[in-house]
Order: C-alpha cells, then structure tokens, then sequence
C-alpha cells in the first residue's frame, strides 16, 4: 500500500502537475526554486486539507465513489505485488517524457485489480474506462474550441504584442501577481480533479497521521520536481508558442482553471438530468486532465497561427497531433493493463456460511 502510493504520488506528480505548473515554471525560471515551492505546497497543504475535513476524511473529494472503486482491505482482500504495476509503468511513460493521463491508467488497471479480488469480473474496470474516457474526450473537445476561439479572436492581438516585446525585459508587477493567482486556482482546481490517482492506494476515511505523513512525501516530490524545472514532461509545454511569457502563461492558467471548474461542479450531468435525459457519466466521475490540457494548448497554437502568422500549417498540425498521439499511447496502456493484470491476481476465498451450522450436525449426530 505504501509503495503504491510513493510511486503513484511521484509519477502523477512528474507527469501531471507538469500540466498545471509547467507555464508557471517556464515564466519564473529565473527565480529561486524553494519560492515556487512554498507557494505551490501550500495551495496543495490547503486544497488535500480542505477535502479531507469536508468529505469526512477522503480527501480524494469523492471520486473513488464515483465508480465505487472499492479499497482492498474493506472486502477482505489484500494488496500484492500486482497492485504495484500500474504506477511502475506510469514511471516508465514518464521518463520517457510520454504525457499519460494518470487518471486512466491507474484508476483502471486498480478497478480491474479490486473486481477481480472481489470474485467479479473485470469488465467492470472497461466500464469505468469508458465513462472517464467519454468525459475526457468532451473536456478535450470544450477546451480545444475554447482555446481556439478565444487565442484567435479574443487575445490574439494581445498574444501578438507580448511576443514582439517578448525581449525587452519589461514587466508590469501586476503581470506576475495574476500569474501567481491564476496558478493558484489553477493548481486547486487540478487537485482536486486528481487527487483520487494518488489516494487511491490509501484507505477511503483516512486517518490524520495518514493525511500528514502522506502530504509531507508528496510536498517533498513536489519540491524534486521544481527544483529540476520540471523535466520531460515539460517540454511539452516549452515548445508552444509563447509560454515562457508571463503574460501569456496567465490566459493559459486561467482558461484551464475555468475548465476543469466547469467540470468540477458537472454542469453536463446537471444539464442532462434537468433536461429529463441519460446522465452520461455519474456524478464526480474522474477524468483525464491530461486530455484537458492537450486540447487546450492545441486549441491555443492553431488559434495563434491563425493570427499571428508565425508557424505553418505543417508543423502546428505536427505539434498537435504529436501530442494527442502520445496521450492515445498512454490511454492504450491503460487498457491493456487493465485487461492484462486481472489474469495475474487471485480472488478472495469466502468464508462458506453454512460451515458453522454444518459443523453443529455433524456434532449432533
């Protein structure tokens, strides 16, 4: 239990936060790592607090409900080694600079581990494979027309101006105060989208002394990976348009703040519900962020070159399918680990009811 939460707590955070904090490292590169740090852990200190005191100790926010991804030890079974594999891989993917979407690939390959312990099948974790999928696609969907719509028509012309005087070194001091804020909410918003990848590994009411030993480990990684600039995965980030900008870093974490809101609060269930239609996903389902944010940046570089005229066809088209490409690898692995690792554990004996009454038969005769 606690290496898969070691290793869920670094792979998620090296990989996914990258996608919140990856403009905020690019644009504040040049000051000292442990400021960003203090600030980064503890908006995240707050957030995991606050969902731990207000879900009656989940700090997860309620989307290991969503699904009723059940925690081992509550039906009588037990972690193994299996249990192990899906965040291995997702530290594999990541260091090879591969933006999984941890959501998918943990959450999966865990739901499948757990229904087969229980004795059921692990169609179950297909199931939930395709309601988060089918929320991520729409998030990738809304975010990608947002970005477009939005870089192309509405900041465009702001977009441009902060390129042509990307070197002149001149700053107002409200630009960083927004950035700072606009990563604040952003960073809040995105945990509390992913939180459940992490404690996911740790028991659904956990305990205080859980809840300050598991966020002083993941304070620590948060501090590794800020201190290194973010590695591979940020890379992703560095190559669009205007991202080691302040300014624009700051429309970039605002919209993706506002999204993930949009989905925090899941209008859409609500939308169709009121509506009197199917509800496409239960409420406070768990979604790939990564999908979120890969369509908003590809949104952002098509709308930028629409405008600005700074990039071909070509190679945006490259950036963009490139991206979404690696995304659909990670979602694979997903799969295939979830139909592969259920052939690999053992169901929980139940206990036989009638033995005790058996018992007193035999004793009687």
């Amino acid at each position: 239990m606690v290496l898969g939460f070691a290793l869920a707590a670094y792979s998620i955070v090296a990989n996914d936060s990258i996608q919140t904090l990856g403009t905020f490292l690019s644009s504040n590169a040049k000051r000292p790592w442990w400021i960003l740090w203090i600030w980064i852990s503890g908006i995240m200190i707050v957030t995991v607090s606050w969902g731990w005191i207000a879900n009656g100790g989940d700090p997860a926010f309620g989307r290991l409900a969503a699904k009723a991804i059940a925690f081992p030890t509550d039906y009588g079974g037990t972690f193994t080694w299996v249990f192990i594999l899906p965040p291995l891989a997702l530290v594999i993917l990541t260091r090879f600079g591969i933006p999984v979407s941890t959501s998918l690939l943990i959450l999966t390959a865990f739901k499948g581990l757990v229904a087969v312990q229980q004795g059921n099948s692990s169609g179950e974790a297909i199931s939930l494979f395709a309601n988060m999928m089918e929320k991520s696609f729409v998030g990738y969907l809304i975010a990608f027309v947002l970005g477009l719509i939005i870089f192309w028509l509405v900041t465009g012309n702001l977009e441009k101006r902060f390129k042509e005087t990307a070197n002149d070194g001149v700053r107002h001091p409200a630009w960083t105060v927004f950035q700072w804020l606009s990563t604040g909410f952003l960073w809040s918003m995105w945990l509390i989208q992913d939180l459940a990848n992490v404690f996911v590994y740790l028991p659904r009411e956990l305990h205080v002394t859980g809840l300050i030993l598991s966020l002083g480990g993941m304070t620590i990684l948060q501090g590794i990976l800020i201190r290194g600039r973010g590695g591979k995965i940020q890379k992703i980030v560095t190559s669009k348009t205007n991202t080691l900008d302040v300014r624009s870093a700051t429309f970039i974490d605002l919209l993706y703040g506002l999204v993930l809101l949009f989905f925090k609060v899941d209008y859409i269930p609500k939308l169709f519900a009121a509506m009197g239609l199917e509800v496409p996903w239960p409420a406070k389902m768990p979604m790939s962020t990564t999908w979120v944010f890969l369509g908003l940046l590809a949104g952002r570089e098509i709308g930028l070159t629409l405008k600005m005229h700074i990039n071909n066809k070509k190679t945006v088209a490259k950036l963009v399918l490139s991206d979404a490409g690696k995304a659909f690898l990670g979602s694979m692995v997903a799969i295939a680990l979830a139909m592969i690792l259920p052939f690999l554990i053992t169901p929980v004996e139940k206990a036989d009811e009638d033995a005790p009454a058996q018992a007193i038969e035999t004793v009687t005769e």
